[in-house]
């Protein structure tokens, strides 16, 4: 069956802040690889498609969402990073790949920190300035991580 979105969860999206939005995507997407790598135990095929293309269109909304002129460096670096997850979804999709989807996780979920604690500091109304560099670090050591040097 389809994976969709719950009334109450469009509603939440609705009426948040962008940045909660993105917090909420990062963690729609860590919930769905985490199902995938259990559907993957369970040897579940269905269920692991359907996670891992709930995942992918996800990740592909976080792309497509990045503005290139705003966003500089770091959106150059998310995008990246958001085509090498987009390119290994299909590996994991493909060959059940579970020790891949733990990495996406642990690449998600710093970056689902950094976008919180970007949320918490608009709702405290901080001056941003100073953020750029450090979600910068972030969004490169994530990429590390994986390995990435060219995407």
């Amino acid at each position: 069956m389809p994976l969709t979105a719950t009334e109450a969860f469009r509603s939440e999206v609705a009426r948040a802040r962008p940045t909660r939005v993105l917090v909420m995507l990062y963690n729609e997407a860590i919930n769905g690889l985490a199902a995938a790598i259990k559907a993957i135990g369970d040897n579940e095929i269905e269920e692991r498609c359907n996670r891992i293309n709930v995942v992918t269109e996800i990740v592909a909304t976080l792309h497509m969402s990045l503005d290139m002129e705003k966003g500089g460096d770091v959106a150059e670096q998310l995008g990246g990073l958001y085509r090498f997850i987009l390119a290994q979804l299909i590996r994991i999709n493909i060959h059940s790949d579970a020790e891949m989807a733990a990495q996406i996780i642990d690449v998600l979920k710093p970056l689902r920190d950094a976008w919180e604690e970007v949320d918490r500091r608009i709702a405290a109304g901080e001056d941003l300035s100073a953020m750029e560099t450090a979600m910068l670090q972030r969004v490169e050591a994530a990429g590390n991580r994986l390995a990435i040097h060219a995407a």
